[in-house]
């Protein structure tokens, strides 16, 4: 059955036994008759009830955003992502997103208030209109792009009532991101690294200035070989070739690896990339590949809420002189402390020829 069909029935299933009836008061639903209206990244007005209780996640970086705002315990449906003790009891909600699909029976069985969805890509809903006419709202939430990602916690701030729990998380990005921009200030952009950033998507997957990976090179004092590429909304996910990349001669390479981060413990699989990318024919005469600017980076603090972790490191790469002083486990210990209260920092979360 296809998967529209399967939501109806299911929904209606849950309409007739009165979970989601129009009229019918819920015991679970707020009774305060306070609302609240969020402009989300699909450019949607959303009203919602306050407070916000009852949450179902179809994308990983939202976990994340919870953690640190401390409302993990109103997610009623999860992300696979989030089945880590990081999350502590919503670990063991039932889980109704994967990077592949969403099971929209699961989703509609965990009775959510609220889904929050990301705007592209996995865990973006494509069953809006169903999820509208069964009274269950839903917001769509990048939380990949830097510029878009201060936005994104206020929204959650706002709509969770935890405020100065956002500001705290702000105030980090700032704190980091002013320091780097100060101090690359006296750095002509003509003497700033060219960068080829690959995506977690595979080999030679890149993305033009529209792209949710294209901002943080930039951000930490590169220049990214990308801008060249047609500049438009569905420039996301763009696969280049070999031979353009071994022209551009970019002076480093970062590739992000979902291979990376708090569970990654085997570092042979991460080599194998690694090798990969240095063996692809041409790159060998590339400057990033014979001297040794080959950099691997979790997508956990490079194209989520930590992303400002992964600045940092990208900057100290770029400019080991100048961040000198960036002790990158030190920051990322810092942002864990914000995002995972209790639990310290594991994993690896980079990978580069110092590794080795």
């Amino acid at each position: 059955m296809a998967k529209k069909g399967l939501l109806v029935l299911v929904l209606a299933g849950l309409v007739a036994g009165g979970v989601f009836a129009r009229g019918a008061a819920d015991s679970r639903s707020p009774q305060s008759g306070n609302t609240i209206t969020v402009r989300d990244d699909a450019n949607r007005d959303v009203t919602v009830n306050l407070p916000v209780e009852r949450v179902a996640l179809l994308d990983s970086g939202l976990g994340t955003a919870m953690s640190a705002l401390g409302v993990l315990d109103r997610i009623v449906g999860t992300h696979q992502a989030l089945q880590t003790k990081l999350y502590g009891a919503a670990a063991n909600a039932p889980m109704i997103a994967t990077y592949a699909e969403i099971n929209y029976e699961a989703l509609a069985g965990s009775r959510p208030q609220l889904v929050l969805s990301a705007t592209s890509h996995h865990g973006y809903v494509s069953d809006s209109d169903h999820l509208d006419e069964f009274g269950i709202k839903y917001i769509a939430l990048d939380l990949r792009t830097p510029s878009k990602m201060r936005n994104d916690i206020t929204i959650l701030a706002r709509l969770f009532q935890r405020e100065e729990a956002g500001q705290r998380i702000i105030a980090f990005y700032d704190k980091y991101q002013r320091i780097i921009d100060q101090r690359l200030a006296a750095v002509p952009e003509s003497s700033r690294p060219w960068v080829y950033l690959e995506m977690h998507a595979g080999p030679l997957h890149t993305g033009s200035s529209a792209s949710q990976f294209y901002q943080q090179v930039e951000l930490a004092g590169g220049r990214n070989i990308a801008r060249d590429l047609e500049d438009n909304a569905l420039a996301d996910d763009t696969e280049v070739s070999a031979e353009w990349v071994a022209q551009k001669n970019p002076d480093f390479i970062v590739r992000e690896v979902s291979g990376l981060g708090y569970t990654a413990n085997d570092i042979a699989p991460i080599k194998a990339i690694y090798d990969e990318i240095r063996a692809r024919p041409g790159f060998g005469t590339i400057n990033a590949v014979r001297n040794g600017k080959l950099f691997l980076i979790g997508n956990d603090i490079h194209s989520r809420p930590g992303y400002i972790v992964g600045v940092c490191y990208l900057a100290k790469s770029f400019y080991p002189e100048l961040f000198a002083d960036f002790d990158i486990e030190a920051i990322n210990k810092e942002w864990f402390a914000i995002a995972y209260p209790g639990y310290p920092l594991e994993g690896i979360w980079t990978y580069s020829e110092s590794s080795e």
